[in-house]
């Protein structure tokens, strides 16, 4: 497994793989485009990536700096996560939703398609938690867990990195012209889907900033966090960063 494998859905065994470069392309004047045939090629066994056409040329952690527009400390631990074997695929192979579970969800007017939008899970024995899966390209990055009378009500898993978006798959793919409301927790941030706002959270907090920058590039972003003082101060932190 490798990020190269789930950023290009490459499925075949060949070393040498054709692809689609994400960097856009310039037609000499300043017109840019995103190419539609492949120039570019990975080698899934240097894993590294070149485009013949734009020159460019990565290594793995370079190539998640570049797309993601992350640190060069935070793409190595973002690259790491993709060493095991905890994705998409094994999340919903292992894990469910109780009825107790959705009760806890339809209490706060979670609906059913935003629980299996956000393949939100119960933890084993606790009934009364929901866990929400942070998945980065296919790949299961962290796992909050919310507990609606809990002391914190939202835990991580152990050693997750902090600054991740919820649902970042989802939200990657959707029309840029259409307004991001990034809400302050993954309870708030399920509750806003439901009533079919494109909502987003953070992981860690109100005061964090996005590890993963680059895809909020010319998007409308409205942040909507608690009318307090950390809400306020936290609001203002990460609109300056993505400002």
């Amino acid at each position: 497994m490798s990020f190269f494998s789930e950023f290009f859905n490459i499925t075949e065994s060949d070393h040498e793989q054709a692809v689609c470069c994400p960097f856009p392309h310039s037609t000499g004047g300043n017109m840019t485009y995103l190419e539609t045939r492949p120039s570019a090629h990975v080698n899934t066994s240097k894993q590294v990536f070149h485009c013949k056409v734009c020159g460019k040329g990565y290594s793995e952690s370079q190539f998640i700096c570049r797309v993601l527009g992350c640190s060069a400390v935070d793409a190595l631990r973002i690259l790491k996560n993709f060493a095991h074997a905890e994705n998409l695929f094994t999340w919903k192979q292992t894990r469910t939703l109780t009825d107790k579970g959705k009760e806890v969800a339809q209490q706060f007017k979670i609906s059913d398609a935003v629980l299996e939008e956000l393949h939100i899970a119960t933890p084993s024995g606790r009934d009364e938690s929901l866990m929400f899966p942070v998945f980065l390209h296919g790949q299961l990055m962290d796992i909050r867990t919310y507990t609606p009378n809990g002391s914190p009500k939202i835990k991580s898993r152990s050693g997750s990195m902090a600054g991740l978006i919820i649902p970042y798959d989802i939200w990657k793919d959707t029309d840029p012209t259409r307004t991001t409301i990034i809400c302050a927790g993954e309870k708030d941030m399920a509750v806003a889907r439901s009533f079919g706002f494109n909502a987003i959270t953070i992981t860690g907090g109100e005061k964090m900033v996005p590890r993963t920058p680059a895809q909020f590039k010319d998007r409308v972003v409205a942040i909507c966090y608690d009318n307090d003082g950390p809400g306020l101060e936290g609001a203002e932190i990460v609109a300056n960063a993505l400002y």
